[in-house]
C-alpha cells in the first residue's frame, strides 16, 4: 500500500512538473558572415517533466512577441529548426524574424 501511494505521489509531481521557462534568457543572433542568415536567432527553453516542443513553443511565442515590440523592424517569424535535448531538459529553436 505504501508502495502504491509513493508512486501515485511521483507521478503527480512529475505531470505537473510539465512546465516551461526561458530563465531570463532572450534570442541570440546565429554567428555567421552570411547575409542570407542575418535575421536567425536561436533561444533554448526549458522544460520539465514530460513537458516538450509543443509545449515549449507557448513560451517562445511570449519571447518572440517581445523581441519583435523591441525590435519594431520585425513583423512576424517563423521557425527553422527544434531541438530537443533530455539534459537538461529543453527545447532549442532557431527562428528567422521577418521584416
Amino acid at each position: 500500500m505504501n508502495f502504491l501511494i509513493a508512486a501515485l505521489l511521483t507521478a503527480a509531481l512529475v505531470l505537473t512538473g510539465c512546465t516551461s521557462s526561458t530563465y531570463g534568457k532572450t534570442f541570440e543572433a546565429l554567428e555567421t558572415n552570411q547575409s542570407a542568415t542575418k535575421n536567425h536567432y536561436k533561444l533554448k527553453v526549458y522544460t520539465g517533466g514530460f513537458a516538450g516542443p509543443e509545449f515549449a513553443k507557448k513560451d517562445l511565442d511570449v519571447e518572440a512577441k517581445k523581441f519583435m515590440t523591441n525590435n519594431p523592424r520585425y513583423k512576424s517569424y517563423k521557425i527553422l529548426s527544434e531541438e530537443f535535448e533530455l539534459v537538461p531538459s529543453g527545447v532549442t529553436f532557431v527562428v528567422e524574424f521577418i521584416e
